[in-house]
């Protein structure tokens, strides 16, 4: 079996602003994933306006690991099942499994949206 390049390990400030830039303000607790040294993928949960959300994203470099990424929904799922919360994710429109991948984590659409994709919920 072939051993897969990519890593994945808790997130710091320090791999947000590798990903991100200089406009990662939010405080998160998640994971990312590492390429040759490189961030490609960031997610987890932050505490935002008073409520608990799931994002993540991820750079083009990481797509072609489609086992890899499975991993990655893995995690973020794991997270969110310990949170004794309710927690809120966008659906962004520009990932066509967006939705699909949000519902096997155990989210419902509310009804409602934002410019960037449909609201869901996932309560304990």
């Amino acid at each position: 079996m072939k051993k897969s390049k990519i890593t994945f390990e808790p997130a710091t400030t320090a791999h947000a602003k590798k990903f991100y830039g200089d406009k990662c303000a939010k405080s998160f607790k998640g994971h990312v994933a590492m390429l040759d040294g490189k961030v490609v993928g960031i997610g987890g949960l932050s505490y935002e306006q008073g409520r608990m959300v799931l994002f993540s994203d991820m750079k083009e470099e990481f797509r072609p690991f489609k086992k890899d990424i499975w991993k990655a929904i893995d995690i973020l799922g794991e997270m969110v099942e310990k949170t004794n919360c309710p927690v809120v994710a966008v659906a962004n429109n520009k990932e066509k499994n967006a939705e699909f991948l949000l519902t096997k984590l155990g989210f419902t659409p509310n009804g409602e949206s934002t410019p960037d994709g449909k609201i869901f919920w996932r309560f304990p």
